[in-house]
Parts: structure tokens; C-alpha cells; sequence
């Protein structure tokens, strides 16, 4: 094999395993900001009865209160990340509507 195209195919290896362990580190942080984007986007209410509690997790929160037809969609979403950090969480069963926002009612 002629020299350029050993330097060739080691520089196309090298740039393929750069690659994957830049997507690798990557991955993890776009998933985080994909879901916070979904339970933004959820988070929509017209009275404090539109509000429920989807669940918790590190590192979304303690309680992430969004409206009840997004429920199904945002619960699942934070059941299957892969959290690896944890919350000590204050007393925040409630929640109310407030300018159309759903917001946690801590006691």
C-alpha cells in the first residue's frame, strides 16, 4: 500500500473515532435539553385543575407540574432518562395556575 493512502485511512480513522466519542459525551447533554424543552413546551394551563405532577427527576426537578394532557407524553419522557444525580426535595404536592403557567405550591 502506497504511503498517502496509509496516512489517509489512519487520518479517516482517527476523524471516525473522534466522531463517535464526541456524539458519545454529547448525547447526554442534548437529551437533557430535548426533554427540558418538551416539559417547557407542557407547561400550559387556564385554571390550577389543568395542573399535575408528571414526577421527578434529577436533573429536571423535584416536581414537574405540567398540564394534564401532556401527562402520558412528559412522564414517560422523565421514566426513561437515565438520571445519575439526586434531589433532597422540600414538601410540593400542589400546584396552581398562574398566567397560564403551571407552579408548584410548596408548604
Amino acid at each position: 500500500m502506497n504511503k498517502k493512502i496509509k496516512i489517509g485511512l489512519i487520518i479517516f480513522i482517527f476523524l471516525i473515532l473522534f466522531s463517535i466519542s464526541i456524539l458519545f459525551f454529547l448525547e447526554p447533554k442534548i437529551k437533557i435539553s430535548q426533554i427540558n424543552y418538551e416539559i417547557k413546551k407542557a407547561n400550559y394551563c387556564e385554571i390550577d385543575s389543568d395542573c399535575i405532577n408528571a414526577g421527578g427527576k434529577c436533573p429536571f426537578g423535584c416536581y414537574i407540574y405540567i398540564n394534564k394532557n401532556e401527562f402520558e407524553k412528559i412522564s414517560k419522557l422523565i421514566s426513561n432518562y437515565e438520571s445519575n444525580c439526586v434531589y433532597d426535595c422540600i414538601n410540593c404536592e400542589k400546584a396552581i395556575c398562574e398566567n397560564n403557567k403551571c407552579k408548584e405550591v410548596c408548604i
